[in-house]
């Protein structure tokens, strides 16, 4: 079972450093003025995307794998409001990086509220670990 700790904790850090890192990026692409991204940019953020997307499928994943040992009602009302979180923050992934997808095969921007939404994943995250550690101390 402490193989797949591991893993959940390194799911985290992927989701975690993607969301830090795309959260760079867009803070340092408007620092020099914004305007069209800069071919590195377009580079970048869909390997973000893949590492948030597959940090959160990690952590689906495992934690699947260690609540099967544990009496759902001993987990307690928390702990499925954190499981919404985590799953709107799943949804929220799979389909930006789909949305990120078609935009880059048809060589259009992604809509405008991609931003808006992707942020909104990173507000749910603060308050799924928040939740986590609430309930599992």
């Amino acid at each position: 079972m402490e193989i797949v700790k591991f893993l959940h904790f390194f799911g985290l850090m992927l989701g975690a450093g993607a969301a830090l890192g795309g959260m760079a990026v867009a803070i340092a692409h408007k620092r020099v003025g914004g305007g069209p991204p800069s071919d590195t940019i377009k580079a970048i953020k869909p390997i973000f995307g893949l590492f948030g997307l597959s940090g959160i499928s990690l952590l689906w994943i495992t934690g699947l794998i260690m609540a099967r040992n544990v009496d759902p009602v001993l987990l307690g009302g928390l702990f499925y409001i954190k499981l919404l979180a985590a799953a709107l923050m799943l949804a929220i992934s799979v389909s930006l990086t789909v949305m990120a997808k078609k935009s880059a095969k048809a060589g259009v921007p992604p809509p405008a509220y991609f931003d808006t939404v992707s942020r909104t994943s990173g507000l749910l995250a603060i308050i799924a670990v928040a939740l986590a550690v609430t309930v599992f101390g």
